[in-house]
């Protein structure tokens, strides 16, 4: 199957061997044979889109699993589905995969609602999920536009962690210890409606289930099985899994932490007035750390480099999740910072002012943060838990990110309603590569609240399991590998004098040269080995981006005791100390995009900017680390954080930053750049906040083309071919010619409309 993005539909109808499937805006949906694909690929842009119709009906979004299976002919499959309605399933309502005959239209989805069903959630594959009674089951399966129709297996409903455990246990295999830690017994019951969770809390009691944790309009609940055997874990788990309404069932995992010179690396100019200088400081911004705590929590006392700057402080208490493991739910411990200074050192890296280093020898500048005007709303989700087991102090720690919501909205509202527009996380942990129920609580959020920008550490996993000397991929944990959220991996800082090496701190993580005897902190193009890597388990890239967080100086806890200092104290001050972590290159980040923020309301004067235009314009401005143009890879996303490359960029270069209006499927947005001198770099970046949902649900593609006709496209190592697994999109023109380049956004697929998006356009050119 063929998308034909130059000709229209009667043209493509005279060849020999093409069949119109349907006709868009945009581009032309074609069954083609080889010859004629290959004569219109000749005449013009083509896609095949053949493989975007493979419905894998053994995986759970993006997690892992077994064989893959093609959807087969409608009517082989609805009899399967109504087979299925009337001998395993049981009478009533079910949840239903179905495929469209290609991108899906708005008025396809109205056909399935006048049939009697509910479209409920996308699903991939040109499909969504849609809750079908048998009658609605017949009737949509009739529909012309419908290519396949299947039932929702119940086992994608188990998350990957719980799939490999009972995969591990019939091959009487004992389960490698993840690295992920997770509440014993613990587990997130997510459902399709919010309806659905409230009337399924009985048949939840029914299986042995203890529910702790239910609010009233939610979509999940929390619940706890008393311990049993695996296997009957295991049941007990798929018994689950068949209640009415569920959409996926997960462990629920502890989240933990992501453990002067940094800034230099990612700003200069623009940062810190050289001449001409812009000035630029996060005056203000108000910016939202969730994270441990911060110094001793009293705003009117707190440490110097935050004095008047605090907005809101909020300590969040111990959760409902953890009343089967720990005596103190409900507890709460306060703001301060007071086991590893994790939460104060991340601030200082957003906002800190450097108050307290002035005068403090071999500096050559304050120890500040990127936005060091800006203002805080600082959020402590640590607190000492009283764990019932003693056992589980020395596995989880006695301090412990307890404090954080099962629903994220709630994290995120308070901080919306207090002025913040921007909100760094530096923490995480999951299953790896997964997108699970705060993932697309993440999604969510931002889909609603289009101007509120989430910065996620991509986390600490990295690591060299197979010993060849390369850091192994698919380490990037949750909420890190959320779609819309701008997710941080760290690059190395260059303090040479440091002598730490990975191999030497982490030896069963680096056991094998070159990475075995490397500093952590001699290179500012390397990549820290304990960066976690991408890509996501649906194939997407991540991290977004990469920044110092290797010896990271910055603010520290008076609340700490004498003789933590984390990675080590700077001369003889207790106010700052070194750190090391994705942790670290996230706030360096959040604070880039507070002054990036900053610029684009003063002087490009966008009252508003998207959290897409903010991360499109942090991209476009990233260096790559490699010495090769920037096609984006998983180690470090699409560059190492630079600043001066969007706020000054030497001339002739300009910055051209466009928010984009909404896109249905077919539809086109189209403009034109001149380039205005030969030879030049164009770089062009796309980015759009994606609806919620496992995978990519919208697909928005980015075409560029040269004055002569040749055609780029988003993410491509060669010509057309396209990407339908990101919402990032980058196209790079490495010797721009002359003359206009028309640029193309595309509504590939757009099955939840319309589709906002974000330009940032860098080059020698006027528009």
């Amino acid at each position: 199957m063929l998308k034909v993005y130059d000709g229209d539909a009667e043209k493509v109808a005279q060849i020999p061997g093409a069949r119109v499937v349907e006709s868009y805006p945009a581009f032309v949906l074609v069954e083609a044979t080889d010859i004629a694909a290959r004569e219109l690929a000749r005449k013009g842009l083509t896609e095949d889109i053949t493989e975007q119709y493979q419905l894998d009906l053994n995986e759970a979004g993006a997690d892992g699993g077994g064989p893959r299976r093609r959807s087969t002919g409608i009517a082989a499959d609805t009899k399967g589905a109504a087979q299925l309605q009337d001998t395993v399933l049981k009478p009533g309502p079910h949840h239903y995969v179905l495929q469209f005959i290609g991108p899906v239209k708005q008025s396809w989805l109205s056909m399935v609602r006048k049939a009697g069903g509910e479209v409920v959630a996308p699903y991939g594959g040109f499909a969504v999920i849609a809750r079908l009674s048998p009658r609605a089951v017949k009737a949509v399966a009739k529909l012309p536009v419908l290519k396949a129709l299947h039932h929702l297996p119940y086992a994608t409903r188990l998350s990957k962690h719980i799939r490999q455990q009972m995969r591990d246990l019939e091959l009487a295999k004992e389960s490698a210890p993840p690295r992920t830690r997770v509440l014993p017994g613990t587990y997130t019951v997510q459902f399709f409606r919010s309806d659905l969770a409230e009337k399924a809390r009985g048949a939840v009691k029914r299986l042995g289930f203890d529910i702790v944790e239910y609010v009233e309009g939610a979509q999940a609940i929390i619940v706890h099985l008393s311990e049993k055997k695996p296997d009957e874990v295991h049941r007990s788990l798929e018994a689950l899994a068949r209640i009415h309404g569920v959409r996926r069932v997960a462990n629920r995992p502890i989240r933990r932490t992501s453990n002067d010179r940094a800034v230099a690396i990612v700003a200069t100019a623009a940062m810190f007035g050289n001449s001409p200088g812009l000035g630029l400081s996060g005056a203000g911004e108000i910016i939202g750390v969730c994270d441990t705590g911060l110094d001793n929590g009293d705003p009117k006392t707190i440490h110097p480099d935050f004095a008047g700057r605090v907005a809101a402080i909020k300590s969040y208490p111990v959760g409902a999740a953890f009343s089967q493991v720990a005596s103190n739910v409900g507890h709460d411990d306060g703001s301060a910072d007071l086991s590893s200074g994790h939460g104060t050192h991340v601030c200082g890296s957003v906002l800190g002012d450097g108050t307290a280093s002035a005068g403090l020898e071999g500096l050559a500048g304050p120890i500040r943060g990127m936005s060091y005007r800006a203002k805080l709303v600082l959020q402590a989700i640590e607190q000492e838990v009283a764990w019932n087991d003693p056992e589980d102090a020395n596995r989880y720690g006695r301090f412990v990110l307890a404090g954080l919501p099962d629903d994220l909205e709630t994290l995120f509202s308070y901080a919306y309603k207090k002025g913040a527009r921007i909100h760094s996380n530096s923490w995480g942990g999951g299953d790896a590569g997964a997108y699970d129920e705060q993932c697309e609580q993440v999604d969510r959020f931002i889909w609603t609240k289009q101007d509120f920008c989430i910065l996620f550490a991509a986390g600490n996993d990295g690591t060299d399991a197979n010993a060849d000397g390369l850091v192994d991929q698919g380490s990037v944990t949750p909420p890190g590998t959320a779609k819309n959220c701008f997710t941080v991996g760290a690059s190395e800082n260059l303090r040479p004098t440091m002598t730490m090496t990975y191999g030497g701190s982490w030896p069963r993580d680096y056991p094998a040269e070159p990475l075995k005897s490397d500093r952590i902190a001699n290179n500012a193009n390397d990549i820290a080995a304990f960066s976690s890597r991408g890509p996501t388990g649906d194939g997407r890239i991540k991290p977004d981006i990469v920044a110092p967080g290797t010896y990271i100086l910055s603010t520290r806890s008076r609340m700490l005791a004498e003789n933590n200092f984390g990675y080590g104290r700077y001369r003889n001050s207790k106010l700052y100390m070194f750190d090391s972590g994705t942790s670290m290159a996230t706030p360096l980040t959040a604070g880039a995009v507070g002054v990036v923020r900053e610029y684009l309301r003063k002087t490009v004067r966008i009252v508003s900017p998207t959290a897409a235009l903010l991360k499109a314009a942090l991209i476009a401005g990233a260096v790559t680390t490699r010495p090769r143009l920037a096609v984006p890879d998983c180690n470090e996303g699409f560059g190492r954080l630079n600043l001066d490359a969007i706020l000054k960029p030497p001339a002739p270069t300009k910055v051209v930053f466009i928010e984009g209006r909404g896109l249905n499927t077919g539809d086109l947005d189209e403009r034109t750049v001149n380039v205005r001198k030969a030879g030049s770099i164009l770089k062009i970046v796309l980015v759009y906040s994606d609806y919620p949902g496992p995978k990519l649900v919208n697909n928005l593609n980015l075409i560029v083309r040269e004055p002569g006709g040749s055609a780029y496209v988003g993410n491509s190592r060669a010509p057309a071919t396209f990407d339908s697994t990101n919402n990032v999109e980058m196209v790079i023109v490495p010797k721009a010619q002359v003359g206009k380049y028309k640029v193309q956004v595309v509504g590939s697929n757009v099955p939840e409309g319309p589709q906002t998006f974000a330009l940032v356009i860098l080059g020698a050119v006027t528009t």
